[in-house]
């Protein structure tokens, strides 16, 4: 029987470094493979050629996650300072069946933002990410 139940925000867990984080609001990771159309004779192409892959994202934590991230480092450090570390996304049904694992490797933060505005009730920080490859388990 094929199932189309869709995965929802509740059935996903991140974690990074091992540790699962119960203050994450979102994720995002893409891979890119730059192509582009070979022209020769005449006005269509006769191919599509490829170059590098790059892989990237943005993790969105509250900002207790981004203090516990913090708190790792030297106080004359950042996030972008942070050693190259595994996200794991999983989505994880409830009847715990058909888990779809993947594993971003070697992630790098490439900003450390802060911001807040009147009336805001909690701080949710998005971080820019870069990573190696991700590898589906």
């Amino acid at each position: 029987m094929f199932n189309t139940k869709q995965f929802a925000w509740s059935n996903l867990e991140i974690a990074l470094g091992g540790r699962v984080l119960t203050g994450a609001r979102g994720v995002e990771y893409t891979s890119k493979k730059e192509k582009e159309l070979l022209h020769g004779r005449g006005e269509n192409p006769h191919s599509i050629q490829s170059g590098n892959k790059t892989y990237e994202g943005n993790l969105i934590l509250l900002q207790s996650e981004v203090e516990a991230l913090q708190r790792q480092l030297s106080d004359d450090e950042d996030l972008t300072d942070l050693d190259a570390v595994n996200i794991t996304v999983a989505y994880v049904p409830k009847a715990g069946a058909n888990v779809v694992t993947h594993i971003l490797k070697n992630v790098e933060f490439t900003e450390d933002p802060r911001g807040m505005k009147q009336n805001d009730k909690f701080q949710e920080i998005t971080l820019p990410i870069l990573f190696l490859g991700r590898e589906v388990v």
